[in-house]
């Protein structure tokens, strides 16, 4: 019989408090007023586009409308004739397999059936010889199907939407973090996409389509997704509330040293005050860094593999699973360091505290991240962002628009050429360049109402945790609670692991370390072969999902270069490649390559040594023959000394009359004359000694000509000297 009401009119909306009072009882407080316009526009089949918090209740959305017309089925007698199916079944599309994990895990609480689709999952079907699209299209098994949109691509989900009783009983199209259709669909995951256009060509038009997230900025963005999902005009309601998280401090933290080494003190300090934390880190390489030094700050024993825990793509669907399931439940699993696929959409109420190296991309992903802690609303929770002083003082000169002057080289006086920076998204720019509250930015940039109050300084908007900026102002210290722990249990601290003391390197094993020089093109080689791993390697089912940087990682690349000139043989080499999952099929070829580059750095070196010697031989006999030069002039000029070229002159003239004698004798004045010879003869041979330059020894030289000829025009034609005796003869 067809309906009679909606569910938007006065007896839905009673019909829906009333089944979620019956079979959701811990919800006390029942549905908020915005879940339910959401829900009962669901049931109506209309579409809906929904901005709330993390946090917020989103996934009530869709797993309500299920609950209610489950129960309907069960009971019709009980409730009005309202819109409602015969075996009720909804879609949800999830960005990671983890996250369709946790909402499966949370359904099962309220006694909902869903089945995660996902590669682990149908080889399980397959091996238990199960019919996967014929128990999903038959809609009596499970009641939600979470779904990647990799997978809405296979032959099999052409098949179950083909399906009539899948078709007659579907309810909803959701996509859970509606925002990474923008965000992951351009480039990192394209088929985010084609979600709209899935749900618009495979499923009946009277099914609503919903779209969920936190992070949905007004303008450009929220038009993106309406456009790729076909939302327009009238015909989808639009329901935005604030996103700000009230029980949630906003702190960034400039650290004090770089990111690239080994050690993260101040990472301790959190992890000392014993709460349930997640450590957010942009690439597996600086996970592995990361979980290795708060791994090595903890004492020997199993209980540190208890204690930290690992989340990432390349661990199996079991694994994270588990490790999700101990954050809640065991009390001594304390931290957990994630890559990207913990950021979106996981509800772990225990996690108080988000700790995250380096801002992410976008202004989205860092509130993601941080809305993983704080779940439950009656506790306090951190989000705290470590970032490197160059990243703020970026994000200062792009949003004012500065300019430095470039740097001018000392050597050239050309401008030297810098490094190119990567833009820093504008939303991101602005909050990193935020000088007095980052709450009332945050608030700005998404419109959060009501703005006459979101948009003040959380002083003024007397916010129960001020972000870090308004709490440094005013010097608010902050105290946090560690979690309770059972009365028999104690969690050592974690001490920070004491530097070795590198010993010096010694001469052989400074000839196997490689210059930087040399070092740059052997990483861009190692780069350019993983390059050819992954394009070779991707299109293996079982790496679909698999990172880019995952098919030979950086910090092995890294390892391998530091190893280059010690590696000796195909052994030596499979020694240092035991964790890589593609040693056995590449190794042989990483070896030839490393051969290679063995070959051309010994060749390079040796082309080096021999010009170096060359150098230093050219330059030798450079100084020899400079010197040789300089002593043959200063002869020359000793020689030219002898010279009186005043005497030539006097000798076309009259003999000017003896000089008037003083009373010294002759022997005075010979012994005057020899003195001065004496004095200029010392004069030559230190110059000669000296080596003294040729501008001096001229100058030497032509002082010592004027003295002999005013000796020589004292006492006339008897002391002239030798050369001009010898001319006067020949003459």
């Amino acid at each position: 019989m067809p309906s009679q009401h909606r569910w938007t009119d006065a007896q839905g909306r009673q019909t829906v408090q009333t089944i979620v009072k019956k079979l959701i009882p811990q919800w006390s407080n029942g549905l908020y007023s915005y879940q339910e316009d959401v829900i009962l526009r669901v049931l109506d089949g209309q579409d809906v586009l929904c901005c709330l918090n993390t946090g917020g209740g989103k996934s009530a959305m869709f797993s309500v409308p299920l609950i209610v017309l489950r129960e309907m089925t069960r009971n019709p007698h009980l409730y009005p004739r309202l819109r409602t199916r015969a075996r009720p079944v909804g879609i949800v599309i999830t960005p990671t397999k983890g996250l369709a994990a946790n909402i499966v895990h949370e359904l099962q609480k309220l006694d909902l059936p869903a089945f995660a689709y996902c590669h682990e999952t149908i080889t399980q079907s397959r091996k238990k010889g199960e019919n996967l699209v014929k128990i999903i299209a038959d809609c009596k098994t499970y009641s939600l199907i979470c779904v990647d949109p990799e997978h809405l691509r296979d032959d099999s989900w052409r098949l179950i939407t083909a399906s009539d009783t899948f078709r007659a009983n579907v309810i909803f199209g959701c996509v859970d973090e509606a925002h990474l259709i923008n965000e992951w669909g351009a480039e990192f995951r394209p088929l985010f996409k084609h979600i709209g256009a899935f749900f618009r060509g495979r499923l009946p038009s009277t099914v609503a389509i919903l779209a969920l997230s936190a992070t949905i900025q007004p303008g450009v963005e929220t038009n993106s997704i309406c456009r790729s999902l076909g939302f327009s005009g009238n015909n989808f309601y639009h329901l935005r509330l604030s996103n700000e998280r009230h029980n949630l401090q906003f702190i960034i933290q400039p650290l004090d040293h770089g990111f690239s080494g080994d050690e993260f003190p101040e990472l301790l300090e959190y992890l000392n005050q014993n709460r349930k934390t997640v450590v957010h880190c942009r690439r597996i390489e600086d996970l592995q860094r990361l979980f290795m030094y708060a791994f090595d700050s903890l004492p020997p024993g199993l209980d540190r593999l208890r204690r930290i825990k690992t989340y990432h793509s390349l661990h199996s669907f079991d694994v994270n699973t588990e490790t999700l399931r101990l954050l809640d439940e065991d009390p001594m699993c304390q931290a957990v360091f994630a890559t990207v696929a913990f950021t979106n959409g996981l509800n772990i109420r225990s996690i108080v505290d988000s700790l995250a190296y380096k801002f992410p991309k976008t202004l989205n992903l860092k509130l993601q991240e941080g809305g993983r802690a704080g779940r439950d609303p009656e506790t306090r929770a951190r989000a705290v962002t470590f970032i490197q002083p160059s990243v703020l003082s970026d994000a200062e000169k792009q949003i004012s628009g500065r300019v430095d002057a470039p740097k001018i080289s000392r050597k050239t006086g050309k401008p030297v050429r810098t490094k190119k920076t990567t833009p820093i998204e504008h939303s991101a720019a602005l909050v990193l360049s935020e000088s007095k509250c980052y709450i009332a930015t945050i608030n700005r940039i998404y419109q959060n109402p009501p703005l006459e109050t979101s948009t003040l300084d959380c002083i003024s908007a007397k916010r129960l945790l001020p972000c870090s900026l308004c709490a440094k102002r005013k010097k608010i210290n902050i105290e946090y609670a560690p979690l309770p722990l059972p009365t028999d249990m104690t969690l050592p601290p974690f001490i920070a692991p004491a530097t070795p003391q590198s010993a010096p390197l010694t001469p052989e094993e400074k000839k196997l370390k490689l210059t930087r020089k040399e070092r740059d093109p052997v990483m861009l080689a190692l780069e350019k072969f993983a390059e050819d791993v992954r394009r070779t390697e991707q299109h293996h089912p079982d790496n679909h999902h698999r990172p880019k940087s995952s098919y030979f990682p950086s910090s092995m690349r890294e390892h391998l270069a530091g190893k280059l000139l010690a590696l000796d043989s195909l052994f030596a080499l499979r020694a240092l490649l035991t964790s890589w999952n593609f040693a056995s099929t590449y190794a042989g070829s990483l070896y030839d390559l490393v051969v290679e580059l063995q070959a051309t750095i010994r060749s390079d070196r040796e082309a080096a040594r021999v010009e170096k010697n060359a150098k230093q031989r050219a330059t030798r006999l450079s100084k020899k023959a400079l010197q040789d030069s300089e002593m043959s002039e200063v002869d020359d000029n000793v020689e030219e000394s002898e010279h009186s070229d005043v005497d030539d002159d006097r000798r076309s003239s009259p003999i000017p009359p003896p000089a008037k004698r003083t009373k010294t004798g002759s022997g005075g004045v010979l012994k005057e004359v020899t003195n001065r010879t004496k004095l200029s003869s010392g004069r030559k041979e230190s110059s000669r000694g000296k080596k003294s330059s040729k501008t001096k020894s001229q100058a030497n030289v032509a002082k010592e000509k004027q003295t002999l000829a005013t000796i020589a025009a004292g006492f006339g034609p008897a002391y002239r000297t030798t050369s001009d005796r010898r001319r006067a003869r020949g003459g």
